[in-house]
């Protein structure tokens, strides 16, 4: 612990006083802007009031007990003009009404003596509304307040110095106080000090020990490291064994606060009748003799050295916070400006209160017009990946076309081989179970989407026997051929899977748009009560309606495909079938065909030769059964492939990009400015009638963006 900082003397430099001014003018505005400063800590008896006294050159009204109740600030300004100025600064979260009580208070004094300023104290604890004077037996009012009580005096040969002064630390033991009361305090003491831009002046007897001192502990709670906190060592008077003086010592020159500990000898109990003159003379008499020599050394001794200390402290964290305090106090008027202009102007008639809505409405629609045509540089909600709409929903349908492909059919077809599962195909089946229970647990979409576990398996088995047995139990009189009403029966065998994976899709796009409309109005109309109005009165209904359309449309679909009867105009379905005949011949030539040997029997490249009893035996040798197998396998191979394209294909265009995304009934268009115009003027009221939280939510807006902009002025001058 080194002696007092060499700058110190140089201290009271014009460029020192404009930094402290600034957070002066900071904490005069009345806006919640945290400032450099010094707090006053200690518990009861710890001669915290007397310390004050002599720090700020102001002499409380004593044995009244008026500045206890209550934060203090006590501001000194060098100023040739002598004049003390009282006032209150209303806590945080006082009302309107008090806040213009308490603001109304205000004292102006040339001078003044003891009476007339303990007057002056009751009528501020009278307006804060706690118990004083008239009032102290008063149960219904509280015994602290967390206003604060503003003392600036001024003068030729003032110090430049703020210290705010928090009620005593205590114990419950008188039965006036309460454990409620003991926890305002601790609390408001907490506050304080765990402001990082606060220097904690730790204020403890002599006599104290250090290690359970209820204050160092506050502290050490507040500042870890010791790197804002002051140790000050009071009633040295008091001090009179040579053990004492050791311990003393040892505590100054600790390292256990990075500022250290000064000593500083109190008022006495008798000495009420001396002036600060007098009191300063004696504490310098004290220090002078020999036992205190070795603290006197270090420049820890006495109330001078503390304030010329505190001084230096409280500029250079001043210069180091003002850049942060100014980029704080910049967010805070840009954040209040966009809630404000969000607001949009006072709403008190139809007129105001349309045309609030329909610039809302107007950029709502512009936004989903742009998440449609996949323009993301417009609007800084398209920064979160879950808002481009339009390349969801195409990955979407890029992974249910592939599903389908793969696993949509129950058997495979013979000459296919059963496809492996794609990256795409397993994102989309994650993708799918995300969005289904995600939707099942909005309210708004109970009944249309629910969550249920998927087990997407592909084809196993081949479909030959399916289609064999199929024949057997349904034949007629056909000669040749098969009963028409047999293929209808193996393909809504083949491709029952469509219907369930297909909901699952269109569910999963359902709440996945449902999603991207909640987030925009959210991010569109700020005001919580508009938006759930607006919600409740003109778009639930109609985003549950155009939903439930998209699922009949969808189911309709799926009944004209696996209930109606086969059929295509769709040229590749011949090509398919021809495709089909010539993969079996070519397989029963390849199995009939022997390679070809010269005389030395060697392989006689590109030569083969066919065995006709193996090709007849391929041809002709076949069971009506096996024939008619056959072509109805080859047929209805060739059938679900374009089937199966022309599905999916309709799905997509004709439920999700036209009645989910495009058309005038999609959910995405239910918002409008032609909505609001059609609102009559009860239903404009409900939503964006202004109630009494929304005009103090405005007020109180106006009053902190007014408040920052004169802290910018401040920061900036």
């Amino acid at each position: 612990m080194g002696s007092i900082r060499p700058e110190a003397s140089s201290f009271d430099g014009l460029g020192n006083h404009v930094y402290l001014e600034k957070q002066d003018k900071l904490r005069d505005i009345g806006v919640d802007i945290h400032t450099s400063q010094i707090v006053v800590v200690g518990g009861q008896s710890s001669g915290k009031s007397s310390l004050l006294e002599s720090l700020t050159g102001f002499s409380f009204p004593r044995g009244q007990g008026l500045c206890t109740r209550y934060a203090t600030q006590i501001t000194l300004r060098r100023n040739p003009v002598k004049s003390t100025i009282i006032s209150i600064t209303p806590r945080s979260n006082a009302d309107p009404a008090l806040t213009e009580r308490l603001r109304g208070f205000h004292r102006e004094l040339e001078d003044f003596d003891g009476k007339t300023l303990a007057s002056i104290i009751e009528e501020a604890n009278t307006v804060m509304g706690i118990r004083s004077g008239p009032t102290k037996d008063d149960s219904s009012l509280p015994m602290f307040s967390d206003d604060i009580l503003k003392i600036e005096i001024s003068g030729p040969e003032k110090p430049h110095l703020t210290v705010i002064d928090v009620p005593g630390l205590f114990q419950v033991t008188d039965g006036v106080t309460t454990d409620l009361d003991k926890q305002m305090v601790e609390n408001m003491a907490r506050r304080y000090m765990e402001n990082e831009r606060t220097l904690v002046l730790a204020v403890l007897t002599c006599l104290a020990d250090p290690a359970t001192e209820g204050v160092l502990q506050f502290a050490k709670a507040a500042d870890p490291n010791g790197e804002r906190t002051v140790g000050v060592l009071t009633k040295a008077d008091v001090v009179s064994e040579q053990a004492v003086f050791r311990k003393l010592t040892e505590q100054v020159q600790s390292t256990s606060l990075k500022f250290g500990y000064f000593v500083v000898r109190n008022r006495g109990a008798d000495e009420d009748d001396l002036d600060l003159a007098e009191c300063k003379s004696k504490e310098s008499l004290l220090f002078a003799k020999p036992q205190w020599a070795d603290i006197a050394e270090l420049g820890r001794a006495g109330v001078e050295a503390l304030r010329t200390e505190l001084q230096v402290l409280l500029t250079d964290l001043a210069k180091r916070e003002l850049p942060k305090q100014r980029s704080e106090v910049e967010q805070r008027l840009r954040n209040c400006r966009a809630k404000r202009d969000a607001m949009g102007p006072a709403r008190s008639g139809p007129a105001s209160q349309r045309e609030y809505l329909i610039n809302l409405a107007s950029k709502f629609e512009q936004i989903v017009r742009d998440a449609l045509e996949g323009r993301y540089e417009g609007d800084p909600i398209f920064n979160d990946l879950r808002m481009r709409l339009i390349t969801k929903i195409v990955n979407l349908n890029e992974g249910y076309s592939n599903l389908v492909a793969k696993k949509g059919h129950i058997q495979c077809f013979v000459g296919s081989h059963t496809n492996p599962e794609t990256a795409i195909t397993f994102k989309y089946e994650k993708d799918v179970k995300d969005a289904l229970k995600s939707g099942s647990s909005i309210q708004d979409l109970s009944g249309i989407v629910d969550h249920s576990e998927m087990v997407y398996d592909g084809p196993k088995n081949s479909i030959i026997d399916f289609i064999e047995k199929c024949y057997n139990t349904s034949r007629g009189l056909e000669l040749g051929t098969f009963n028409g009403g047999l293929l209808s029966i193996c393909f809504r065998k083949q491709a029952s899977k469509w219907s369930e994976i297909t909901e699952s899709h269109i569910k999963s796009t359902i709440a996945i748009i449902h999603g991207f409309i909640t987030t925009l109005l959210e991010h569109v109309f700020v005001d919580q009560r508009v938006r759930e109005e607006l919600w409740q009165i003109a778009l639930v209904d109609k985003l549950q309606s155009a939903y439930r359309q998209a699922m009949m449309q969808a189911k309709g679909i799926i009944n004209i495909e696996l209930n109606g009867r086969p059929s295509t105009y769709n040229h590749y379905f011949s090509d398919n079938l021809q495709k089909a005949r010539l993969q079996r011949l070519e397989t029963a030539i390849n199995t009939a065909s022997s390679l070809v040997h010269d005389s030395r029997g060697n392989l006689i490249a590109d030569k083969v030769q066919l065995n006709p009893k193996e090709v007849t035996k391929l041809v002709v040798n076949k069971s009506n059964a096996e024939q008619a197998t056959e072509d109805m396998h080859d047929i209805l191979k060739s059938y679900y492939q374009v089937a199966r394209k022309r599905f999916v294909d309709t799905i997509c265009r004709h439920v999700i990009e036209y009645f989910l995304l495009d058309s005038t009934e999609s959910p995405l268009k239910v918002l409008t400015p032609g909505l609001i115009v059609q609102m009559d003027d009860s239903q404009l009221d409900r939503i964006a009638g202004e109630d009494a939280a929304t005009r103090r939510e405005r007020q109180r807006l106006k009053l902190e963006i007014q408040g920052l902009e004169a802290a910018m002025k401040v920061l900036r001058s």
